[in-house]
């Protein structure tokens, strides 16, 4: 899919000049004012398709490392810092005065 994108974007920056088929990949120009349309429509809707969905998966990805990191970790451990970091230490000089 990135290959089809890529070939469409250099297609059309070739034929449209890369600033316009950049501007039609994003959204940010209307393909229906670009000549010619047999490429920006087609880049239109690739980048209307392909940009959210590259950007989704990268995040789920990512996500899903982080994930798997923080579950990695062994319940006892966890508790068992958990339980050190309640205990508090002891107030007051030691010498069983306040």
């Amino acid at each position: 899919m990135f290959a089809a994108c890529a070939s469409l974007f250099v297609v059309g920056g070739v034929l449209m000049g890369w600033v316009t088929a950049y501007e039609v990949l994003i959204g940010i120009a209307s393909p229906a004012k670009t000549d010619p349309q047999w490429v920006a429509w087609p880049l239109s809707v690739t980048g209307w398709a392909a940009i959210p969905a590259f950007v989704g998966g990268t995040a789920g990805y990512l996500i899903t490392t982080q994930i798997a990191a923080h579950q990695a970790r062994d319940l006892d451990a966890v508790i068992a810092e958990l339980r050190a970091l309640t205990i508090r230490p002891p107030t007051g000089s030691g010498d069983g005065t306040t």
